[in-house]
């Protein structure tokens, strides 16, 4: 899944209640997400669906 969204942008900017987080290259918050609610989402990818 990482490698599909590295595909589709180069850049993420990561928000949460309209204020931006962290951005940078899709490589690098990928690879070593450096705030807290980033590793969450990433982290909330491998969560199975009920």
């Amino acid at each position: 899944m990482t490698w599909r969204w590295c595909a589709l942008s180069h850049d993420i900017l990561v928000m949460k209640d309209g204020a931006v987080l962290e951005q940078g290259s899709a490589a690098a918050l990928f690879s070593s997400p450096q705030h807290p609610f980033t590793r969450e989402l990433l982290d909330a990818r491998h969560m199975p669906l009920a």
